[in-house]
């Protein structure tokens, strides 16, 4: 009886350590790869009021996103380092930055592990973008003098209309823009970036009517309030 009390205890006991060492080593969703760092790059816009600043007012900006590299620098100046290809949360996107802008939110763009080290810059690949701009029918304000109050409501409320206009994108963005923002990826540390994309300062309006993209950007340590769309 006494050696089947011994084997019990020495099987609990076993059981008890097994048990222990899985709730020390299994990662949790959190976990990051022993010997890497997490990096995480989101999009926003920040930018100030549109309608302040400007005649038109851009009811959305639309740009596609097909690809981000970040560069590892060199050991030394005889080495160049490399560019490393980020996996995109969603792929290839399309986003709008007003709507970013508009509701103070910013999106995760790729979320991946890195080797630790000393990056120098970002590359922001834009294969597509264009603009909506809302139009004020004219005509229907010269009858708004004469009516009421409540019609001139409704007339007002007709008469917005909008305009799609394709903006033109220097090869450079279809190449890839770099953006100058060194960081430094640490072992089992996580480093947070947002790419802040002022819309209405990117966008100028040409002598023949046209529009074109000139991105203004800025790179932010850290990030504003999350969407994970």
């Amino acid at each position: 009886m006494k050696k089947y009390f011994v084997i019990l205890v020495l099987l609990a006991l076993a059981l008890f350590i097994s048990g222990c060492i899985g709730f020390l080593t299994t990662p949790g969703e959190d976990s990051i790869t022993p010997g890497e760092g997490r990096l995480k790059i989101y999009l926003a816009n920040s930018s100030e009021d549109y309608k302040a600043s400007h005649d038109e007012n851009y009811s959305a900006v639309y740009i596609t996103i097909s690809k981000i590299q970040v560069h590892l620098a060199g050991e030394d100046e005889e080495t160049e380092g490399e560019w490393i290809e980020l996996e995109l949360k969603n792929g290839e996107t399309i986003f709008d930055l007003i709507e970013l802008k508009n509701e103070g939110l910013s999106v995760l763009l790729s979320e991946v592990e890195l080797e630790p080290g000393k990056y120098a810059q970002i590359r922001l690949f834009v294969t597509e973008a264009n603009i909506w701009i809302e139009i004020v029918n004219e005509e229907s304000k010269e009858k708004i003098v004469s009516d009421s109050d409540i019609e001139k409501d409704i007339i007002v409320e007709s008469s917005e209309s909008y305009e799609e206009h394709s903006l033109n994108i220097p090869s450079n963005l279809q190449t890839g823009l770099k953006l100058i923002h060194p960081f430094e990826i640490v072992d089992s540390e996580e480093t947070v970036l947002t790419i802040d994309f002022d819309a209405e300062k990117s966008i100028i309006k040409t002598g023949n009517g046209n529009y074109k993209l000139k991105p203004v950007i800025k790179v932010i340590t850290g990030s504003t309030d999350e969407e994970d769309g």
